[in-house]
């Protein structure tokens, strides 16, 4: 009876779950018109022609070239699936940034430029196509933690793919649809984290302590993070992206110091999770092995068992943002050799603000498993 019960509890969260992402889609989605989405093909460069290169100086001192590569692509998706047609790659050294130059039995994207009166039409080079490699990558990474969990990592592929359908069909369009950011953070993310987790361990005691100790932590690191947002006077003019963001046409512009405060929680929350549900399933396994339960004992342990995970967490919160950052660091380090100066840049502080404030909800969500679940497990005992 009770497995049948977890089983149809199991199916309405999943079926809750699926409604939560189609109505928040309906309703986040932003109105972009057809003609604005830009039409890209899968094609196959199956024969490379002749190079055209034209040099021309630059300021009377550095020498530019621009290489216009053609070549013959066979066309893979879309409506000209199947085409052979003529495309053509640019290559300008005046740009920093460069795609490698095509060889045949490349896989690349394509784009189609009609003609204008001025110009010819024409198939142009976009990209390479990379989406097959990382959908496969993606797909053994899926199908290997199937393989070695079993039914439970059937479920958190399950919870990770809601997770991804959240963040991108209706977190994401919520900003641009112009909705108040710290209302649709919050939402998101307590939905994903019963979501997840029931999902994951089914509603139990352990479940309830991990999601009561998980958004005590995340909560704790959202309102430092607002605090901190006030006192270091940010603007959310970090990079070039932020500012990217000031430009686009909406209703309501976006709130980049919001932007940057959803970051951190955002960021944290995987973190944050995985030590209150490290906490709480330890504890349960005690309270369940142990013959004298007592709430004080049983605060201990969790506390104990938290020191552990603190340590660790921590490091992998930290480094995961430096390695993220790693090439943006190295630059700021080379060009400002003042460290004073250094550590005050926006850039740098939003950083440290998302590692150190992420790990700090770690801290936090220590105690507050651990209080709740000794307070859990020990109820029925002290009766």
């Amino acid at each position: 009876m009770i497995k049948n019960k977890g089983f149809i509890i199991y199916i309405v969260v999943v079926l809750i779950s699926i409604l939560f992402v189609f109505v928040g889609y309906k309703i986040t989605s932003p109105d972009i018109p057809q003609d604005d989405v830009d039409n890209f093909y899968k094609a196959k460069v199956i024969a490379i022609g002749e190079v055209d290169t034209e040099e021309f100086t630059f300021d009377d001192i550095s020498y530019m070239e621009n290489k216009r590569i053609n070549f013959e692509a066979k066309i893979s998706s879309g409506p000209h699936k199947g085409e052979t047609v003529h495309a053509v790659q640019e290559v300008n050294s005046m740009y920093a940034i460069q795609p490698n130059e095509i060889e045949e039995g490349d896989k690349i994207l394509v784009s189609y430029m009609p003609a204008d009166g001025i110009y010819e039409e024409e198939w142009i080079f976009v990209e390479y196509n990379r989406t097959d490699t990382v959908m496969w990558l993606t797909l053994i990474f899926l199908f290997l933690i199937i393989v070695l969990g079993g039914c439970k990592g059937f479920s958190t592929v399950l919870s990770l793919i809601f997770t991804i359908l959240i963040i991108f069909l209706v977190f994401i369009p919520s900003i641009l649809k112009g909705y108040n950011i710290y209302l649709s953070t919050s939402i998101i993310t307590i939905y994903i984290i019963f979501m997840s987790l029931t999902i994951i361990n089914g509603v139990n005691k352990k479940t309830l302590c991990a999601i009561v100790g998980n958004i005590g932590g995340v909560a704790i690191a959202a309102l430092i993070a607002i605090m901190l947002n006030n006192i270091l006077n940010l603007t959310g003019f970090i990079d070039e992206d932020y500012v990217y963001l000031t430009y686009m046409e909406l209703d309501n512009p976006i709130n980049l110091v919001a932007i940057i405060w959803s970051g951190i929680v955002i960021g944290s929350l995987g973190a944050i999770m995985d030590v209150a549900m490290s906490i709480s399933s330890a504890m349960n396994e005690l309270a369940e092995n142990m013959e004298k339960k007592t709430f004080s004992r049983m605060l201990q342990s969790g506390m104990t068992i938290g020191r552990d995970a603190i340590g660790t967490m921590t490091n992998t919160l930290i480094l995961a943002y430096v390695g993220s950052s790693l090439a943006t660091v190295l630059l700021l380090i080379v060009y400002n050799k003042n460290l004073l100066y250094l550590f005050s840049m926006e850039m740098i502080v939003v950083e440290v603000l998302q590692a150190v404030i992420g790990s700090m909800g770690i801290l936090f969500a220590v105690p507050v498993t651990a209080l709740f679940s000794a307070y859990i497990f020990t109820k029925e005992t002290e009766k």
